[in-house]
Order: C-alpha cells, then structure tokens, then sequence
C-alpha cells in the first residue's frame, strides 16, 4: 500500500503464479468493505491535496494526519485480508 501519481488507488499487487490482478489494483478486487474503501479513497485523496514531490507536506499537521490516517487504514487492511493476501506498507511521503 503507497500512493503514487496518477493512480486512484494506493493498492498494488505482486502477481503470484496462481494469480494475476496485474500491478495497480482496485478495492473491489479484494472485496474491501465499504468504510474501509471509502476511508481509502478520502486518504489518498488527502495526499494528493496536502502533499507535493518537489515541496512536500503543506504542513506539520497534514503530515501527521495522513501518517495517523494510513496506519488506521493500514491495519483495517490487513484484517481484511488476512485469509489471502500479505500487505506491504511504504509510506514514502512520510520521508525516513
């Protein structure tokens, strides 16, 4: 899970031999609840406001929020598919 430019959805997938959901993905490929889908979308979206590559965060606070938000969305995830799938978080605009 990161967001990237360009994409929706901060969902990527490693293909395994038994399945192919190609690279980026969507919350419905995994059956994601709707909180967390909805929760998802208002994050990422939140990133693409408040964080820019070149100047970074527009503020402390955006920054902490978005960290603060991402590891609730984070662990939701992770229940969520469990019983399937490993997730990976990478955080980068978090810098470190």
């Amino acid at each position: 899970m990161f967001p990237d430019y360009g994409h929706d959805w901060p969902l990527w997938e490693n293909s395994t031999p038994t399945g192919d959901a190609g690279y980026a993905t969507e919350p419905d490929i995994y059956g994601l609840s709707a909180p967390l889908t909805v929760d998802m979308a208002s994050w990422h979206n939140f990133w693409e406001r408040h964080f820019h590559h070149e100047r970074g965060w527009d503020c402390d606070e955006s920054r902490e929020k978005w960290r603060v938000d991402g590891d609730d969305i984070l662990a939701r995830l992770r229940v969520e598919v469990a019983d399937f799938a490993d997730v990976k978080y990478e955080p980068w605009p978090l810098g470190g």
